[in-house]
């Protein structure tokens, strides 16, 4: 019952003193929880004499222990570190791209005792990196594509191929050429071909020892476009010569006989008889079958007029 009940201490105050004396017993409160938070058990002490402080891992430094700075400064120095490491990957990286990038293309004779135009190949070497831009770094160089390319624009050229560094932005091609083994003038062009029977009409060697007689009548022409001149023929002629030398036997001499574009008269070194060889016919079997009928006239001392090996696995002489 109310009437029995006893009264609190705090409520015989008067209410002025009771509200005196609320802001004491908060901050009391306050600093028993602060107190009980810093001194709590498993938790690393931070050294500092504040109460304030909460965690290790205050961004104050001088509320810091020193086991704690030590441990940021070794966080710091790896992030610098890593920037550094970074930045000078970087900097290797884009300066690869710089020594490895062509700008501008230098050339020179893979045969260092010939003396080529360069500067027409290097024209043509800037079109064909300019239609192929990745290709200006020299390790993405297709050397093959590149060689086809020049090929098609000069026919002298057998095989391009990249030679290094020649300065900032600079790259070395050396260009091998060809060599000819007879030379056929036509109208008022020289035309040479080379042991592998490709004709072109540039030369940078010496001139070579057999020409090509004409004696057919026929209209002469151009190579792509005359029956005469013809590139089959070139590269026939070029090829009977290569594998004669293969033999042991020296052609001086080829000739087209009259009234007729598919055939041609070789005359080798040390015989005075003609040797008649057809375009229709590969060129290999004819030159085995020439060696074979001279051994076997040679054998029988006989000196022909002319020896004949057009049809497959028949010799005529007369």
């Amino acid at each position: 019952m109310a009437l029995f009940s006893k009264k609190s201490a705090e409520s015989d105050l008067p209410r002025r003193r009771r509200q005196s004396n609320e802001p004491r017993r908060e901050e009391a409160s306050q600093r028993q929880q602060n107190a009980n938070y810093t001194f709590k058990r498993n938790r690393t002490l931070t050294g500092s004499a504040s109460s304030h402080v909460t965690s290790i891992s205050d961004p104050h430094g001088d509320l810091q222990s020193p086991r704690t700075q030590t441990h940021h400064l070794t966080m710091h120095r790896r992030k610098l570190g890593g920037v550094f490491a970074m930045t000078m990957l970087c900097t290797m990286f884009f300066g690869f791209l710089l020594y490895q990038f062509t700008a501008t293309a230098s050339v020179s004779a893979a045969d260092q005792s010939l003396a080529i135009d360069g500067k027409v190949y290097q024209e043509t070497i800037q079109k064909y990196l300019v239609q192929h831009p990745i290709e200006r770094f020299r390790f993405a160089l297709n050397e093959q594509r590149l060689t086809a390319f020049l090929q098609k624009q000069h026919s002298e050229v057998t095989s391009v191929a990249s030679n290094g560094i020649g300065g900032l932005g600079a790259s070395q091609f050396s260009v091998a050429v060809r060599k000819p083994i007879a030379g056929w003038v036509i109208g008022d062009k020289q035309y040479y071909v080379d042991a592998t029977g490709v004709s072109f009409q540039k030369n940078y060697h010496t001139a070579p020892g057999v020409q090509i007689v004409d004696q057919s009548g026929v209209r002469q022409s151009g190579v792509d476009g005359g029956a005469v001149a013809s590139g089959r023929f070139l590269t026939f002629v070029g090829r009977a010569i290569a594998y004669a030398e293969t033999h042991d036997m020296i052609v001086e001499q080829a000739i087209i006989p009259p009234a007729t574009t598919r055939q041609v008269e070789l005359r080798i070194k040390a015989y005075d008889f003609p040797i008649k060889l057809s375009l229709d016919r590969p060129v290999g079997e004819q030159i085995e079958d020439m060696q074979r009928t001279i051994i076997y006239l040679r054998s029988e001392s006989i000196t022909p007029k002319y020896i004949d090996v057009r049809v497959s696995g028949k010799a005529f002489y007369r």
